[in-house]
Formats: C-alpha cells, sequence, structure tokens
C-alpha cells in the first residue's frame, strides 16, 4: 500500500497461481477465467466494516494450440483481447500487480482506518464457456430464452469438482492504514 500521485495504490503478486493438472489443462486448449475483486474497506469499531471502493478486472485464457499463444480476452463489455507468447509470459501479464489506483486520498478521512482485500478466483471451464462450446460445437446461436441444453449446471458442478478442475481462490487482506500516515511516508509528497 502506498499513496502515489495523491491516490491510494496497491501493488500484488500471485505465486503459483496455476497448479500442474490446471496447466496441463490449459495447455490442452481448456479456457480459463480468472477475476481479481479489490476493494478498500473502512474499519468501523462496534459494526461492520464499510466498503468504500470495489474494483472488479475479469480475463478470460484459452491456449491457442496453432499459434502456440495463450489468447486472453480481458475486460467486460469493452474488452480487448491480447496474446501471451508463454506460461511464463502470461503469468507475468496477469499475476503481478503494481500501483493499481484505488482510491483519492482527498476522498477518505485522514485519520480513518482502514484495510484494503485483494481475491484472486481461477476458475477452469465455467457454466457459460461450456454454454459457449457446446454452441460452437452445434453451430447454433445462443438461445434467447436461455433454455437448458447439455449437460446440466449442477452435474457440470459435480464434474468439475471430481476432476480438480474446480475453482481456486486466494484472499489477502492489508495492513490497517491511516490515508495521513501514508500520504506522510510518500516520497516528496506534501499535506492533504
Amino acid at each position: 500500500m502506498e499513496a502515489s500521485g495523491g491516490a491510494i495504490t496497491v501493488s500484488y503478486r500471485v505465486e503459483r497461481p496455476f497448479t500442474p493438472r490446471l496447466t496441463e489443462t490449459l495447455l490442452q486448449g481448456m479456457p480459463a477465467t480468472i477475476t481479481y475483486e479489490v476493494g478498500l474497506w473502512k474499519r468501523k469499531p462496534f459494526w461492520f466494516d464499510k466498503l468504500v471502493v470495489a474494483l472488479k478486472n475479469e480475463h478470460k485464457v484459452a491456449f491457442d494450440p496453432w499459434r502456440k499463444a495463450f489468447r486472453v480476452r480481458s475486460g467486460g463489455p469493452d474488452a480487448r483481447t491480447w496474446t501471451a507468447a508463454s506460461l511464463d509470459s502470461l503469468q507475468a501479464s496477469l499475476f503481478i500487480v503494481r500501483r493499481l489506483p484505488i482510491a483519492m486520498v482527498t476522498g477518505l478521512e485522514p485519520d480513518g482506518a482502514y484495510y484494503v482485500t485483494v481475491r484472486v478466483l481461477i476458475r477452469p471451464v465455467t457454466d457459460e464457456d461450456l454454454g459457449e462450446i457446446e454452441d460452437w460445437l452445434s453451430g447454433e446461436i445462443k438461445d434467447p430464452e436461455g433454455t437448458a441444453r447439455g449437460l446440466p449446471r449442477y452435474l457440470f458442478g459435480i464434474t468439475a469438482n471430481l476432476t480438480g478442475l474446480g475453482d481456486r481462490t486466494a484472499l489477502e487482506k492489508s495492513d490497517r492504514f491511516t490515508p495521513a500516515r501514508l500520504l506522510s511516508t510518500a516520497p516528496g509528497v506534501g499535506g492533504f
């Protein structure tokens, strides 16, 4: 956690995000979805802490065997697609984040107690991915009524968990900080 350019920023790194089994299935072309949720919380004594800012970032990853590279679709409606040449470059791009701005210091109480949480979720083959695969295999366009097709969702979930392809989740929580103290330790930055 640090103050940079008047903003509270967070940096994080996920060590060994992929199990050997997940790496094997990714290299065989099985898609995965990687989601980050970053939250800035205000500590409230004698009550529930208050979520001040919530950020969510999602990446869909699939290995392209013809190009021997990973295709990554990042974002929501305004998604961008990019490639990573190797598993190492994919991990460096997706699992190391430096100085992500989460809030302006001026929008926080100077002496309030805050902390940041970072949650990463890796979901190999989601229900949505399964639907896209089924649609592609059948040559059909997704049914607007959303009628059930193919493998039932509950059976898919059981199968994914039994095969070791279930979700992986990690959650980290920062130490408490006050914006005034964080700002005072920032290099070359004065008061509010």
